[in-house]
């Protein structure tokens, strides 16, 4: 890959990482997702990893187009498999599907659930519709496939269309993709109070490829209670959450790893360290990170075993109070993460600054991004190739 050197080695300025911010501007209040191709039906994410595309004067099956047909790859298939697709939700129940390489909006869907969010599959075949207020997740394929015919790949370009496979569990909330995978997580809905012992339905994972996709079937594993937790998917593992000691709060407050087994899951250890009020989580190469309210849970995989340490937060984080939306205040604390496959260390945001959090070493330090004490971080996220930090600021 290209130079990765904005963030992974930058220098520091009084304790902090430097970098430049990039103004971000946002012209309509919509949801949106890429869609890329399917290649063989195992998806890739760019071109450069397909065979060459069949080109006029191919001999296609020993034909050519010497049976006047004509076998050459159409120009605009390509160029739409090459830039891909925006999958586009409003709040009128409708999706819109914008061509990238015709810049314009080509296709309109009527959608039958309520788009509380929107996600993209791990390859990007595939985009997913959630809806948390009636318990539901819709499936649509890009409709963007390449065909292996062998000497060739033949592109296809079609509509988008919804699939057959639905999720019915309650409240799908939080979405985490790590390389080809991705565990989504569904909090359940409890009793008044949030008793643990009997809740009325239980949280759950379920993990998502679009090869699983493709099939129509998804591993899924119902959890102890229900919790507002999530779930990062390592290969054969995923590291979740559980609710073991939390009274009156939906937040997980310890994280367990769980083994696959077919369609589900076995519970393979749960982690002594606490991490009470639980809240958001992200993966790199080695470490998956859980959001604390004192700290970070660094889970460190080496092969088939897990360890956890915690990671306290610095005093540049806590000592700040962050508001809350009733007056009130309370000591900051990490909340989300952004990652990149290519990266092997997290951005994270307290109270709208943004933190370099390195698992192996052990750091959390402050990204300095701006001289303007009252600009807060409202949304955050790397490029594809991990080589730039996009701040959004509440300017």
């Amino acid at each position: 890959m290209s130079d990765h050197s904005l963030l992974p080695s930058p220098a520091k300025q009084s304790g902090a990482f430097s970098i430049k911010p990039l103004s971000l501007a946002l012209t309509t209040l919509v949801a949106v997702t890429g869609l890329a191709t399917i290649a063989s039906l195992t998806g890739c994410g760019s071109s450069d990893d397909r065979k060459a595309s069949a080109t006029i004067g191919d001999d296609h099956n020993g034909h050519g187009d010497h049976d006047g047909h004509d076998h050459s790859v159409d120009d605009a298939v390509n160029a739409e498999i090459k830039q891909g697709r925006l999958f586009i939700t409003g709040k009128d129940k409708k999706a819109y599907i914008y061509s990238l390489a015709q810049g314009k909006v080509i296709q309109t869907l009527d959608l039958d659930i309520q788009a509380d969010a929107l996600q993209q599959s791990p390859n990007g075949g595939y985009a997913l519709i959630l809806d948390r207020t009636n318990q539901a997740v819709n499936f649509y394929s890009s409709g963007l496939s390449i065909e292996d015919h062998g000497d060739h790949d033949h592109p296809y370009a079609k509509e988008v269309s919804k699939l057959p496979l639905q999720l019915n569990y309650a409240r799908p909330v939080h979405y985490q993709m790590h390389g080809e995978q991705a565990g989504l997580f569904f909090d359940g809905l409890g009793r008044e109070g949030n008793p643990i012992d009997n809740p009325k339905e239980a949280a759950g994972f379920a993990l998502i490829t679009d090869e699983d996709i493709s099939k129509g079937k998804l591993p899924f594993q119902c959890l102890n209670t229900n919790m507002h937790g999530t779930a990062e998917p390592r290969g054969q593992f995923v590291v979740s959450t559980s609710r073991l000691e939390t009274i009156g709060s939906p937040l997980a407050d310890t994280v367990a790893v769980y083994h696959q087994h077919g369609d589900h899951y076995h519970l393979d250890q749960t982690f002594e360290t606490k991490c009470t009020g639980l809240h958001g989580s992200g993966s790199i190469d080695d470490y998956t990170v859980f959001a604390c309210g004192d700290g970070v849970l660094s889970v460190k995989q080496t092969g088939d075993t897990f360890s956890a340490e915690k990671i306290t937060y610095p005093a540049s984080l806590t000592n700040v109070q962050c508001p809350r939306h009733d007056g009130s205040s309370s000591p900051a604390r990490i909340g989300s993460f952004t990652t990149n496959s290519h990266l092997n260390y997290l951005i994270g945001t307290a109270c709208g600054q943004p933190y370099h959090i390195d698992p192996a070493t052990q750091a959390i330090t402050p990204i300095i991004w701006t001289t303007d004490s009252t600009s807060k971080v409202v949304s955050y996220s790397f490029d594809a190739h991990g080589e730039t930090l996009m701040l959004l600021d509440n300017t």
